[in-house]
């Protein structure tokens, strides 16, 4: 029988080497949508309407196409891929899940090399919308949301 003192240190190095939320198995739903934005015509995909005062706060564009939309289950350091048009790729990765937030790393790959990388902290349930590169006459943009499951 394991003594209370030894039990106790085993438990508290335990805890230091996986953080609560791994051990409890959480994973948080994570959300992309990839939109095409553009200065070529006045248009809000109806897939955009729940954010489009957001867009039109934050970006100049006057026309916002859903390109796809993805969700995903994803464990903290599991990544996530979406293939992109122009041959990109978009990863996300949850990092940390703390409190009311979600940590997550984001890159873009084109032919396999990292081209751009940052990390965001999202409230649970929360989003964001990040500017990514040109695209035909316009600009991807990519909508970033995730819950904790």
């Amino acid at each position: 029988m394991i003594r209370p003192l030894k039990f106790l240190m085993i438990l508290f190095v335990a805890v230091l080497l996986f953080p609560g939320d791994l051990l409890a198995g959480a994973s948080v739903r994570t959300g992309i949508r990839v939109i095409h934005a553009s200065s070529n015509a006045v248009h809000v995909d109806p897939g955009l309407r729940d954010i489009e005062p957001e867009l039109k706060s934050v970006f100049k564009y006057t026309s916002y196409t859903l390109l796809k939309q993805t969700a995903m289950d994803l464990a903290p350091g599991t990544q996530g891929r979406v293939r992109l048009p122009g041959g990109r790729t978009l990863e996300v990765v949850p990092l940390d899940l703390t409190g009311r937030r979600i940590k997550y790393r984001i890159a873009i790959f084109k032919q396999g090399a990292r081209v751009f990388g940052t990390e965001v902290l999202l409230r649970n349930r929360g989003s964001i919308t990040i500017g990514g590169p040109r695209f035909k006459n316009g600009y991807l943009l990519f909508n970033i949301s995730g819950t904790r499951r």
